[in-house]
């Protein structure tokens, strides 16, 4: 079993025609689910964040990206389900075995990252093919199984999990008597507060997992 952690940078993204288009029209785009699956392409529950004067009927009608329902908009950006037919769905949808993991998004300041877990053979076969859809800047490989516990939490936890999580406990909310909220976090770290829960949420997820597992 193995983790793959692929990034690429803004200027990287650039290359690929359909994600310059998303650029153009979005600050930021944060996958926060994956609702449903067919051969056609993902559902997604999508955060989005439209550059001044951007609207998302321009999002809309672009080939690769069908918002399906908006589910509520506030100042931190605008919640929808989002039909994704992008080649790079398409082949993670085509290939057995692996799971793409959110939250991921993509955004002018950060790039993209996205991990990938699923058996070895179906890695390198996912890997071959992302060179050729969109080459990412850097992949990185881990296994799931470690002869020592050294940073251990690397494998399990993504680094902006890591990230939230570390400021989160920092700053008291996991104290008896927390007097912070969700959305006075996410405003600290500069994030919208549905996208800084789910980071919380999913390395919550995993941390509780990892604990069964070891206790078992």
């Amino acid at each position: 079993m193995r983790k793959v952690v692929l990034k690429w940078k803004t200027n990287s993204l650039r290359g690929s025609k359909e994600i310059s288009e998303i650029l153009e029209i979005c600050e930021r785009m944060e996958i926060l689910g994956h609702l449903s699956i067919n051969e056609e392409g993902v559902t997604q529950l999508a955060e989005i964040k439209l550059k001044e004067g951007k609207t998302i009927e321009e999002l809309d009608n672009l080939d690769n990206f069908k918002v399906v329902t908006m589910h509520e908009e506030n100042e931190d950006g605008i919640l929808v389900s989002l039909f994704c037919t992008h080649p790079l769905a398409i082949t993670a949808i085509e290939l057995s075995n692996i799971h793409i993991q959110p939250p991921y998004g993509i955004s002018e300041k950060n790039g993209m990252e996205m991990r990938i877990s699923g058996l070895s053979n179906s890695i390198r076969r996912f890997i071959s093919l992302i060179r050729i859809v969109l080459p990412p800047d850097n992949i990185s490989v881990q296994s799931f199984q470690r002869e020592n516990n050294d940073n251990i939490w690397e494998t399990i936890l993504t680094e902006r999990q890591v990230q939230v999580l570390s400021h989160a406990i920092r700053k008291g909310f996991y104290s008896m008597d927390r007097n912070v909220t969700l959305k006075q976090l996410a405003d600290e770290m500069e994030m919208a507060r549905s996208t800084y829960g789910e980071h919380i949420r999913r390395a919550e997820v995993e941390i509780m997992n990892k604990i069964f597992n070891d206790l078992n």
